[in-house]
């Protein structure tokens, strides 16, 4: 698989430095930040679907050398603790997004690793909003792939489930409870 993933021009460190640079000098809740919020997890969104789409174990090599979408992974967990509050719910939705369209086993290492920095932080602002939210998410990805189960099953001529039948328009409703 080839790595298009990166600009290439810039190496990933420089562009790393470069987006916490600017997410820390810039004023709270200005429109750069949230556009390069949102375009980094467009970019993660992109390479994430990509790796995972072609190699079946691709999360296996998220717990060794890192790869392009580990790395931005790792760059927008490191971003929950350093966008103003302003910013933090936005990255928090598009975070969660981003993380239950995950395999199951992706999903559990980024979960750990955010529990983790949540775990080690001291900030009384954000720790609260990132405990709760990060509780919500952990249940949104366990449903998820609880009903993914249900329907791989019904569709291999298993017997139907309440969660199978559900409403698909409910998919939409995740970013409302969170």
């Amino acid at each position: 698989m080839p790595k298009m993933g990166y600009p290439g021009v810039t190496p990933f460190e420089g562009m790393a430095s470069g987006v916490v640079g600017m997410v820390q000098h810039l004023p709270a809740g200005s429109p750069a930040i949230f556009y390069c919020i949102h375009s980094l997890v467009e970019k993660a969104n992109e390479l994430c679907s990509e790796v995972f789409t072609y190699e079946t174990d691709a999360w296996k090599k998220w717990q060794g050398e890192p790869e392009p979408s580990k790395k931005l992974m790792d760059l927008l967990l490191r971003l929950v603790f350093l966008v103003d509050i302003q910013v933090l719910s936005d990255l928090m939705k598009l975070l969660a997004q981003l993380i239950t369209k995950l395999p199951r086993d992706a999903q559990n290492i980024v979960l750990n690793e955010l529990y983790s920095q949540v775990a080690d932080s001291d900030d009384v602002v954000r720790k609260p909003t990132l405990v709760s939210w990060l509780q919500s998410l952990s249940f949104l990805c366990t449903k998820a792939t609880d009903q993914n189960a249900a329907n791989r099953k019904s569709e291999s001529g298993g017997s139907l489930t309440l969660a199978s039948i559900a409403d698909p328009s409910n998919s939409g409703r995740i970013t409302a409870r969170l």
